[in-house]
């Protein structure tokens, strides 16, 4: 009998569920969102009967599921389960249900009278569980976009066994990004904010680009940086370590730091299978 990959995707109501599950359909996956927990013991006899023809399948379930979910599947045969939970910061929750106008989980089913009692609820069943995860992505501060980057640099087929290096920009203020492995902090560099006519642009423009990169000090940290990394990541590849995920960081997010994962994410890409996004960049 062929093995079924099943990924079981929970979380925060909230977090980006339904995102998430658009990630997995455009990966090829045979998507179930908001899977009945009851009926899982029978979707285990049906893959057991080889009678379901979709090999990988990405569920989505209630966080108040999640662990009866893992513990039924589990005990499935022929199962491969990954598991994936997405959090998000209580503030931005509030703010995503007050602009949707929809109606919390928890409240529906009358354990919270209020939304902020609702999230608080939620969120201790979230401690409870996301040490059974395969993954943690915090959204708070993703795009869309980037959410199907880290889903596919994870998950996508025909890059499974191959040693993945995501590089992210990030600003400081903003919060340093939960899933990160390594940070390099570049808030030593000159800042192109303070020079009139390059503040309204990003790392991503040319002038912006130059500016960093001509600079002596950018030079000398450039040269150190790729001589360590060179070094890490040949070592974190032979110890069979499938992705590293490395986060540079300045002040805002727009301009340091987006330019020297443009540069990290370039190198590299001779190397290994690299991704790149940046979080908090304007464009």
């Amino acid at each position: 009998m062929e093995d079924y990959e099943v990924v079981l995707v929970s979380g925060m109501s909230g977090a980006g569920k339904t995102l998430a599950m658009a990630g997995f359909e455009n990966m090829g996956y045979y998507c179930m969102d908001n899977y009945p927990v009851a009926l899982l013991e029978v979707f285990g006899d049906l893959l057991k009967s080889s009678s379901f023809e979709p090999t990988k399948i990405a569920m989505a379930v209630r966080l108040h599921d999640a662990l009866d979910a893992i513990r039924i599947l589990s005990n499935v045969d022929h199962i491969a389960l990954s598991v994936i939970v997405l959090d998000c910061d209580d503030e931005t929750l509030l703010k995503r249900y007050k602009q949707t106008r929809r109606s919390h989980p928890m409240m529906i089913a009358n354990m919270a009278s209020t939304l902020t009692e609702a999230i608080q609820l939620e969120r201790r069943q979230f401690e409870r569980m996301k040490s059974q995860a395969h993954k943690v992505i915090d959204t708070t501060l993703l795009k869309p976009k980037a959410l199907q980057d880290i889903l596919e640099s994870s998950f996508f087929e025909e890059q499974r066994d191959v040693f993945r290096v995501s590089f992210v920009s990030f600003g400081y203020k903003y919060g340093v990004p939960k899933d990160a492995d390594l940070i390099l902090d570049v808030r030593f560099l000159p800042n192109p904010f303070y020079v009139e006519e390059l503040r309204p642009k990003t790392g991503n423009d040319v002038d912006v680009y130059n500016y960093v990169m001509e600079k002596e000090s950018t030079k000398e940290f450039v040269k150190r940086t790729t001589e360590y990394y060179d070094y890490l990541l040949s070592e974190y590849e032979k110890e069979g370590k499938m992705q590293v995920i490395v986060g540079i960081g300045c002040t805002g997010g727009q301009h340091r730091s987006v330019t020297l994962t443009n540069y990290f994410a370039n190198y590299y890409s001779q190397y290994y299978q690299v991704y790149k996004y940046h979080r908090d960049a304007d464009h």
